[in-house]
């Protein structure tokens, strides 16, 4: 390969920017990530002599021996950004050798906070119907929960994605895939009275189901503001997030027979082994729940 007839560094960064965001459909947060870490990789190959582009399984060692105190999961991603880079490299037939062999850190397995159904209930009657924004809010919390959507569709859905008549939802979710959600009856309601009364009032400027007062669009912030403000005020003392009404969603669905292939695709998962988790926090609650009530339970009246 003739290097001096090569692009630029931040010109072949540009390339990858864009190959990640059209070919691959990653998402803006991965792609932003990505290129950070690159970048940072970037600097440390300097010192060397070395760019992104000559790099060898030495800079890369040396590399992650200087990064000790950063946790697993970020190392982790640093070595899936470089990998996905080397790919990037082959395709632009810019790099013929293959990445430096080193093993990815494993991630200890957590599994995700749920809400008790007793919480989710006492939360979805926390905003107060007197003004407006509680009629909003207790419209979005309910859409949250019944739906399962991750923070960023329901910061993304359009009231145009909506039937209003049986609850069904076209979400737009990772990769630009489609797939279909529902809401129960009662959800929908709050959903309509809000649309009807509300949104209508305050005028929106964007096609957005959820709205400010000013009309516009209220942000992935904003909603997560939002949660954690209504589970303060519940009395919720876990850390409440968007993720958490999700991971609850699903675990409540499966708790109450709904297969894990349908879950799986109410959720939006490619593999069905990211949606095997919720078993396995329906096992643990179930343990919990024969020990604090089985007379032979450790909290028993027998413990």
């Amino acid at each position: 390969m003739d290097r001096t007839s090569s692009p630029s560094q931040e010109a072949l960064l540009d390339r990858f920017e864009e190959h990640l965001l059209l070919s691959q459909g990653r998402s803006e947060n991965t792609v932003l990530a990505y290129l950070s870490d690159l970048r940072s990789f970037s600097r440390h190959l300097a010192a060397f002599g070395k760019t992104l582009l000559t790099f060898e399984e030495d800079d890369l060692a040396r590399y992650f021996e200087g990064t000790k105190r950063v946790s697993i999961r970020t190392r982790s991603r640093i070595l899936s950004a470089l990998r996905t880079w080397s790919r990037f490299l082959e395709l632009e037939r810019l790099r013929t050798e293959p990445l430096p062999q080193m093993d990815t850190p494993k991630i200890p397995k957590s599994l995700p906070k749920v809400l008790s159904q007793e919480d989710v209930a006492r939360l979805l009657e926390t905003p107060e119907e007197n003004r407006p924004e509680g009629i909003r809010d207790r419209a979005l919390l309910a859409f949250f929960y019944a739906s399962g959507l991750r923070v960023s569709e329901v910061a993304g859905f359009t009231l145009d994605r909506l039937d209003v008549t049986t609850g069904a939802l076209r979400v737009t979710g990772k990769g630009a895939k489609e797939r279909i959600s529902f809401l129960d009856q009662g959800s929908l309601e709050r959903l309509r009275r809000y649309i009807e009364t509300v949104r209508a009032a305050w005028k929106p400027t964007a096609p957005e189901l959820f709205v400010a007062r000013n009309g516009q669009p209220l942000s992935r912030q904003a909603l997560w503001t939002l949660i954690k403000k209504y589970g303060r005020k519940a009395g919720i003392l876990s850390r409440l997030s968007p993720h958490v009404l999700r991971h609850s969603f699903a675990t409540h669905l499966l708790e109450n027979g709904l297969d894990i292939r349908s879950i799986q695709v109410l959720l939006g998962h490619e593999d069905i082994r990211t949606t095997e988790i919720y078993t396995h926090v329906s096992l643990t609650q179930l343990k919990k729940t024969l020990e604090d009530h089985h007379p032979r339970g450790k909290n028993g009246p027998d413990g």
